[in-house]
């Protein structure tokens, strides 16, 4: 099995699970015992303030929102660009962190005027069980593309994300995203 995190999942335009249709899925880990992603383009309607107190009895010092990471219930988890206070560095650029005191560490220095430090708070996540993930890829259920901090760190990571991401996937990339046992052999046939 090759490992897919650090890379990007991509709903393929069949998807119609509502959970996943036209997501963007941050991959964070994913192991022969199963795999956990975050959607980066579902909002919520709960700002960070409303979960601080998963981190901290300090007043919240940011001022975001908070996005649905997926069904399966979690903590607050962050995204961010801070290899030092990191559980798992993503991929280059991208930083994962659940625990209070390295989330602490994070939103501190941004709270003192770091404004460039980019930040993606997230409730809940994506999870497959073990063979789930390759199950649903040889189906065609997903397109898989290298995740960049312009990407998960969009401003704008909303529906749109989902068309801005598919339609930049080159070709050759999403050629290889596809079951091939489902393109016929001769084109006339599509």
């Amino acid at each position: 099995m090759d490992s897919i995190a650090g890379q990007l999942l991509i709903a393929s335009p069949t998807m119609n699970d509502p959970n996943f249709a036209r997501s963007v899925i941050l991959m964070v880990d994913h192991n022969d015992g199963g795999a956990l992603g975050l959607v980066l383009n579902k909002p919520s309607e709960t700002k960070v303030d409303a979960v601080w107190d998963q981190i901290s009895i300090l007043p919240c010092p940011v001022d975001q929102w908070v996005r649905r990471g997926g069904p399966c219930p979690g903590p607050l988890m962050l995204l961010h660009d801070q290899p030092m206070l990191a559980q798992v560095e993503v991929c280059d650029g991208v930083c994962f962190s659940t625990e209070q005191e390295l989330v602490a560490g994070v939103i501190e220095p941004s709270a003192n005027g770091d404004a460039d430090t980019p930040l993606g708070f997230y409730v809940g996540y994506a999870g497959w069980g073990e063979g789930q993930l390759e199950g649903e890829l040889q189906t065609g259920s997903w397109l898989v593309t290298p995740a960049t901090p312009d990407i998960v760190f969009d401003a704008d990571a909303d529906d749109g994300l989902w068309m801005r991401v598919i339609t930049g996937m080159d070709r050759a990339i999403a050629m290889l995203a596809m079951n091939p046992k489902i393109v016929p052999h001769d084109p006339t046939m599509n």
